[in-house]
């Protein structure tokens, strides 16, 4: 279950396109769709927790905020900047491999932080990510040429993604579940993207359009449900395996640009899709010889 939490979350993720797409035709900053967001996702947690668990509101101690600190402002607001930047100067698809450096990031900080070892196997799904992302995007036939600051914003937005996985596994450890991370961590982006904009100039300009009911969307869609699924998910998984298996992401968003996009299909396109998939069902398939070796070997140290 926790895979398939993961993988939904990844599905979600990749219709963010699809929305920024949207709404920035009604002259809509990224600072300013991140704060819609951050905004009606707080609103929906916390109706949820206040009818599921109001304990859920309480921190174990005040320090804790720094983790909420950590997913809500050094993540997912830095991330989704960036993200949304990318897709801007760039298209959604170069965005999306820019984005899924992350794993790589994952794999090297969790080895550093929670002591995870390096296998063949992750080297191996690690490269099948990677390239089949390239193929997806035509990264690796090089189809299209990126700026200094698309390709800043692309990596940043990885880094940032990354960071989500560092300290929602701390947050998780210390006994928070995903309702209260997910809450605690758009409380922060939120208060911190107040800074940002102009909060009343925002909620006036989506009423006189009179688009609430797709920014409600674009929020719920690609906020609340992903990050509940991808912090449950979490909680089963490890940073690494976590981050790898999000990795959909890019597949949908390529599924969405034939769809609605009426992009081409291509053999490059097939190819990266099957790869990426491949490397999820590896990761989930049962532990490799190696893996198993090198864990026993860590049991009995």
């Amino acid at each position: 279950m926790a895979y398939l939490w993961i993988i939904i979350a990844g599905a979600c993720w990749g219709l963010i396109g699809l929305f920024s797409k949207a709404i920035t035709k009604f002259g809509f900053t990224e600072m300013e769709m991140l704060f819609i967001k951050g905004v009606v996702s707080v609103i929906f947690l916390a109706i949820l927790l206040l009818v599921k668990d109001k304990k859920s509101f309480r921190l174990k101690k005040k320090g804790d905020l720094f983790y909420f600190v950590g997913t809500g402002i050094l993540s997912f607001t830095f991330f989704s900047w960036c993200y949304l930047k990318a897709i801007n100067l760039t298209s959604v698809g170069v965005a999306a491999v820019l984005l899924y450096t992350a794993p790589t990031i994952v794999m090297l900080l969790s080895i550093f932080l929670f002591k995870e070892r390096m296998t063949k196997r992750k080297g191996i799904v690690l490269l099948m990510t990677l390239c089949g992302c390239g193929l997806i995007t035509g990264l690796l036939e090089g189809q299209f040429l990126l700026t200094p600051l698309g390709l800043l914003a692309g990596l940043g937005s990885g880094f940032g993604y990354a960071l989500y996985s560092i300290f929602g596994t701390f947050a998780l450890r210390r006994g928070y579940n995903s309702f209260t991370i997910s809450f605690y961590t758009f409380t922060m982006a939120s208060v911190f993207m107040c800074f940002c904009v102009n909060p009343v100039h925002v909620v006036l300009q989506i009423t006189s359009t009179g688009q609430w009911p797709l920014y409600i969307t674009f929020a719920v869609m690609t906020t609340v449900v992903p990050y509940l699924c991808y912090t449950k998910g979490l909680s089963g998984l490890s940073a690494s395996k976590a981050s790898v298996t999000a990795t959909i992401e890019p597949v949908v968003a390529a599924i969405v640009g034939i769809l609605v996009f009426k992009e081409g299909i291509t053999i490059s396109k097939i190819g990266g899709i099957l790869l990426v998939v491949g490397a999820v069902a590896l990761m989930n398939l049962g532990k490799m010889p190696e893996a198993v070796e090198i864990e026993e070997k860590s049991e009995e140290a």
